[in-house]
């Protein structure tokens, strides 16, 4: 499962809360690519790995991401940047 730190945590609540026009149905999900990870304002779906902040879904790590992520850690930089680590 994707580690996220207590600061990236935060940021991702409030860009979900920002971006939300409706109840909290959309998240940030995390895409793994050739190139590196995207991320998506979408639904979660099914078979997400879901993170939770304040019983809000915030992040979603699709499947075929899962394995790609799984043993890296999420933070954000002084300059407001995320970084996989």
């Amino acid at each position: 499962m994707l580690h996220v730190t207590q600061d990236a945590l935060q940021i991702c609540s409030a860009t979900v809360r920002q971006l939300s026009t409706q109840a909290n149905t959309k998240c940030l999900r995390l895409i793994a690519r050739e190139d590196g990870v995207a991320m998506f304002f979408e639904l979660p779906r099914s078979d997400d790995d879901l993170v939770h902040d304040q019983g809000s879904v915030v992040i979603a790590v699709p499947e075929k991401s899962r394995e790609a992520l799984s043993a890296m850690t999420l933070d954000v930089r002084d300059d407001g940047r995320f970084v996989l680590s």
